[in-house]
């Protein structure tokens, strides 16, 4: 790992590439996280739809849904948080 640092780092050119390639490889993931985010909404206005057309109260489903999505937020937080190394400082604290 250190002689591939230390080629990056020597080569201006190779560096360069890297960062190109690194910044593909995030827009990607992004824009796959994106996806995922635009497919979870339509399934919650489908879901709020059925829930208006069979008669339920539609504020309480929401409230449910709201504190079991807060609820894995804070599981996944906990999980980075660990899976970071338990860095303590402040920015891993906002999440």
């Amino acid at each position: 790992m250190e002689q591939f640092t230390a080629v990056l780092l020597e080569n201006p050119l190779y560096l360069a590439v890297a960062v190109i390639v690194s910044i593909a490889v995030l827009l990607l993931f992004l824009r796959k996280i994106l996806r995922v985010a635009v497919v979870l909404a339509a399934v919650v206005v489908l879901y709020v739809a059925y829930l208006h057309w069979s008669g339920e109260d539609i504020p309480d489903v929401l409230q449910r849904m709201e504190e079991t999505a807060g609820e894995y937020l804070q599981k996944g937080a906990e999980f980075l948080r660990e899976f970071g190394g338990g860095d303590d400082s402040d920015e891993t604290r906002a999440i």
